[in-house]
C-alpha cells in the first residue's frame, strides 16, 4: 500500500487551538500500526490568540520506519508584542518528538527566524506540553543578542508562570547598537566593555516579581569634553522589583569593585574605595519613594538617607535627606575636592581628618548642609597654605528667608605664604552663595595680628562677585614678614589701619586711607583701586604717600648705598597693569626742617649719579684726587623725582643746577660733594634695570 502524507488546512481563532488540532491528530493516527503513514502535515492558515498571530503555519511529523519520529513547524509571518514584533520564516525544527496524550514534549529542538529587534535569530530549544493541564515548559541555549548569549528557562503550571536565565559573552558597543532603537545613548559619549546577567521573573495574570543581576567587566567610558571618563571599572548592578497592592517594591544594589570614574569634578577611585550602594523603595504613580538608602565607600564615605524620584517629567526630580555619618580624609579630599581645586593654591594638599553631618536635596536642588569636623589637617605640599587641627561646624541654607543656623571653626594653627601664626577661631552664616561673619575675628600673624571688624563674601562662583571687608593690623615684625616672603631684611614693625575694603563688579575699592607704620615712619594708600583682581591683567591705581622715613633703614636694607637723615615720598596717580608701573608722579626728598644728621656713602653718590645719568664723571671724581680718602659725605638736602609715562621717565631733582641739569644731592661741609643729574629722559626699563645693577654691585671703591 503505498504511503501518503495526510494534510489538513484551516483557520484557527481560539486558545491552544492550533496545538490541539495538531495533537488530536497525531494522537489518532500515532497508536495504528496498520496504516502506513510516513508523514502528517497540517496548515493552517491563520492563528489568533490576543496580541499573537501567525500566518501561514504548517505542522509536519515526519515517521521514518527507521529513526526516531521528527516534528518541523513553520510560520510565514508571526506577529508578537513589542518589542519583537514581526518575526518570518519562522521555523522550529524538533529532532525527538514526545507524542504521549496527554503529554507532548521535544528534547531536541531548533528555533530560528528573521526579523525582530536582532534582524536574525537561532537557538536550540527544548520544551514540554500537556493538554489535560495546560502546564507548559520551555528551555532555550544559544540564543544571540547583539554579541550576547542568551540561555533561559520558563515554566506555565495553573495559570502561573516564571522564567529565568542568563546572558553571557555582552559587549557595550554591540548593545548600544542593538538598543539604540528603544533608547539611544548621547552621541558624544563613547563607551566600551563587557558585561553578563542573570535574570529571573515570575507571576500568573500579571507579574508577581523580577530580578535582574548584571556583572560589569572593563567598562570605558568618555565624552568629548573629558567631563564623564570611566576606566577598566568593575561591578555588579542587581535591580529586584515585586508589584504589590499600594505599589511596587523597588530594591536596587549597585557594587564597585575595580577602576576609576571621574562625574565632574568628583572622582572615585573603586580599586581603594569599593562601592557599596543599596536602595529599598516603593514604585508608585511614577514616584520612586526611598524608603533606605545606605551608601559605603571603604576609607571614603559611610552615609544613609532616605527620599523620593519622581519620573514623570523629561528631568526626574529628587527630594532627599542624607546623614553621613563618616567622610574620610584623605580619599574625601582626593575624591570630592581635589580636581576643583587644582587651579588654586589648595589643589596640592595633605589631608587627614573626618566630617560628619547632613545633606537636604528638595526638586534636584541643595536645600541645607550641616558638617561637623574633627581633628582635620590641611597642608599644602609646597608650604603655600597650612591648617592644623581644625574643629567646628559649618551650617549652610539655601535661602535666608528662614533661620540660619551660625557656623563656627576654629584651628590651633595655621599659615599662608610663608606666614604663620598661632589659635584662632572664627563665627559666621553661610546662606545660598553668601557668607559673612558673625562677629569680630582675630587671626594671630607671628608675633601680631590681623584682627577683623567685618568681613562678607557675596554671589560666591558667579561674576557678580561681592567682597566687604574691614580690619587693623596688629603690630608685626618686619624681619619675619621680610623672611616670609623672601625680602630684604629691615626692622620695624607693620601696623595700620584697612578700612572699608569693597569688591563690586570686578573691582575691589578701598574707600578710605590704608596705613602702616614701616621703617620708623608711616605711609598712607589712598584712592586705592584695582580693577580685575583675579584675572590675568589686574590693573591697580593709588596715591601713596610716605612720611618721615629714616633712609639709614631703607637704604641698609636695599643695598643701595648708606644715607642717614630722614626722607618724605610721594607716588601720585600711581598704576600697575599686570603688577608692573606704566604710571606715576614720583618724589623722593629730604623733608623740609629735616635736622638730623645727614650723610652719604660713597657707593649711594655712585648710584645716585647713575640714575641722573652723571654717573661716570661722579665715580671718576671718587676714585681719584683726595676724594678718595673719604667712605661718606655731608650733605645739606637730596631729591629726585619721575614722571612716568608710556615707558618714558621725566627726570627732575631738587632745584635746577646753574650750570644746567639739577640738583639730585646738594652737599655740605668739607670736602662737599654735590650730585647734578642730566638726564631729561630716561627709559624706564633701563633705569630699573641701572638700579638693580647698582644695589648688586660692590662698594665703590675709593681708596
Amino acid at each position: 500500500m503505498p504511503q501518503d502524507p495526510v494534510s489538513r488546512r484551516a483557520a484557527v481563532r481560539s486558545h491552544w487551538a492550533a496545538i490541539s488540532a495538531l495533537a488530536s491528530l497525531l494522537f489518532a493516527v500515532t497508536p495504528q500500526p496498520a496504516i502506513a503513514i510516513d508523514a502528517i502535515v497540517l496548515e493552517v492558515g491563520e492563528v489568533e490568540h490576543g496580541a499573537i498571530k501567525a500566518l501561514d503555519a504548517v505542522a509536519r511529523l515526519d515517521l521514518p520506519s527507521d529513526t526516531h519520529p521528527q516534528v518541523a513547524i513553520s510560520v510565514a509571518t508571526l506577529v508578537l508584542p513589542e518589542p519583537i514584533g514581526r518575526l518570518r520564516t519562522v521555523k522550529l525544527r524538533c529532532r525527538r518528538p514526545i507524542i504521549a496524550e496527554p503529554r507532548f514534549a521535544c528534547r531536541d529542538g531548533r528555533i530560528a527566524a528573521r526579523g525582530g529587534p536582532t534582524g536574525a535569530f537561532a537557538a536550540r530549544v527544548q520544551g514540554e506540553f500537556r493538554s489535560d493541564t495546560g502546564a507548559a515548559f520551555l528551555r532555550g541555549a544559544g540564543l544571540k543578542i547583539a554579541s550576547a548569549t542568551l540561555d533561559w528557562r520558563a515554566h506555565l503550571r495553573a495559570g502561573n508562570w516564571s522564567i529565568e536565565g542568563n546572558a553571557r559573552g555582552a559587549h557595550l558597543i554591540a548593545l548600544r547598537q542593538f538598543a539604540s532603537r528603544w533608547y539611544a545613548l548621547p552621541s558624544n559619549l563613547t563607551v566600551d566593555g563587557a558585561l553578563s546577567a542573570s535574570f529571573t521573573a515570575r507571576g500568573g495574570a500579571a507579574l508577581q516579581h523580577a530580578e535582574v543581576t548584571t556583572r560589569l567587566g572593563d567598562i570605558n567610558f568618555t565624552n568629548d569634553e573629558g567631563t564623564l571618563v570611566g576606566e577598566a571599572l568593575a561591578g555588579e548592578l542587581t535591580a529586584r522589583y515585586q508589584p504589590g497592592a499600594t505599589g511596587a517594591a523597588v530594591h536596587l544594589r549597585l557594587t564597585g569593585s575595580g577602576g576609576q570614574t571621574l562625574i565632574g569634578p568628583v572622582l572615585l577611585n573603586l580599586q581603594t574605595n569599593p562601592l557599596d550602594l543599596r536602595v529599598d523603595g516603593i514604585l508608585a504613580d511614577k514616584v520612586l519613594r526611598i524608603s533606605q538608602l545606605d551608601l559605603s565607600q571603604r576609607d571614603l564615605l559611610t552615609a544613609h538617607g532616605t527620599g523620593s524620584v519622581a519620573l514623570s517629567g523629561d528631568v526626574p526630580l529628587t527630594t532627599a535627606h542624607l546623614t553621613i555619618e563618616q567622610l574620610q580624609f584623605p580619599a574625601a579630599y582626593t575624591s570630592f575636592l581635589q580636581i576643583g581645586l587644582a587651579a588654586t593654591d589648595f589643589g596640592d594638599l595633605t589631608t587627614s581628618g573626618t566630617l560628619s553631618g547632613s545633606a537636604t536635596i528638595v526638586d534636584n536642588a541643595p536645600q541645607a548642609l550641616s558638617l561637623k569636623l574633627t581633628d582635620v589637617d590641611l597642608i599644602d605640599r609646597r608650604d603655600r597654605v597650612r591648617m592644623n587641627d581644625l574643629l567646628g561646624t559649618i551650617e549652610w541654607r539655601d535661602s535666608a528667608l528662614g533661620e540660619v543656623p551660625e557656623s563656627a571653626l576654629s584651628w590651633a594653627s595655621g599659615g599662608a605664604y610663608g606666614l604663620s601664626g598661632g589659635a584662632a577661631q572664627i563665627q559666621f552664616r553661610a546662606f545660598a552663595n553668601n557668607i559673612s561673619l558673625t562677629r569680630p575675628a582675630r587671626l594671630p600673624v607671628f608675633d601680631g595680628a590681623v584682627a577683623i571688624d567685618s568681613f562678607a563674601l557675596g554671589n560666591i562662583g558667579s561674576d557678580k562677585l561681592a567682597i566687604d571687608f574691614e580690619a587693623e593690623i596688629e603690630p608685626i615684625s618686619m624681619p619675619l614678614i621680610c623672611a616670609a616672603f623672601g625680602w630684604p631684611r629691615f626692622a620695624g614693625t607693620l601696623s595700620g589701619r584697612i578700612p572699608a575694603l569693597t569688591f563690586r563688579d570686578n573691582e575691589l575699592r578701598v574707600t578710605g586711607d590704608v596705613e602702616a607704620a614701616v621703617f620708623d615712619g608711616q605711609v598712607v594708600a589712598s584712592n586705592l583701586r584695582l580693577q580685575d583682581p583675579f584675572g590675568r591683567w589686574p590693573r591697580l591705581f593709588a596715591d601713596v604717600r610716605a612720611r618721615d622715613l629714616d633712609l639709614a633703614a631703607v637704604t641698609n636694607t636695599f643695598a643701595f648705598g648708606s644715607i642717614t637723615g630722614k626722607l618724605e615720598a610721594d607716588v601720585l596717580r600711581l598704576e600697575l597693569f599686570a603688577w608692573s608701573p606704566v604710571a606715576f608722579d614720583a618724589r623722593l626728598e629730604t623733608p623740609s626742617g629735616d635736622r638730623s644728621n645727614k650723610r652719604i656713602s660713597a657707593k649711594a653718590v655712585g648710584n645716585l649719579s647713575n640714575i641722573g645719568g652723571g654717573g661716570g664723571g661722579v665715580v671718576a671724581a671718587l676714585q681719584s684726587g683726595f676724594l678718595r680718602f673719604f667712605d661718606d659725605f655731608g650733605y645739606r638736602k637730596l631729591g629726585i623725582k619721575c614722571q612716568l609715562r608710556d615707558a618714558v621717565c621725566l627726570m627732575s631733582g631738587i632745584e635746577p643746577a646753574r650750570s644746567g641739569g639739577y640738583y639730585i644731592v646738594k652737599g655740605r661741609g668739607i670736602p662737599r660733594i654735590d650730585i647734578i643729574g642730566n638726564a631729561g629722559r630716561v627709559d624706564w626699563p633701563r633705569l630699573v634695570s641701572q638700579i638693580s645693577a647698582g644695589m648688586a654691585a660692590e662698594n665703590v671703591e675709593v681708596r
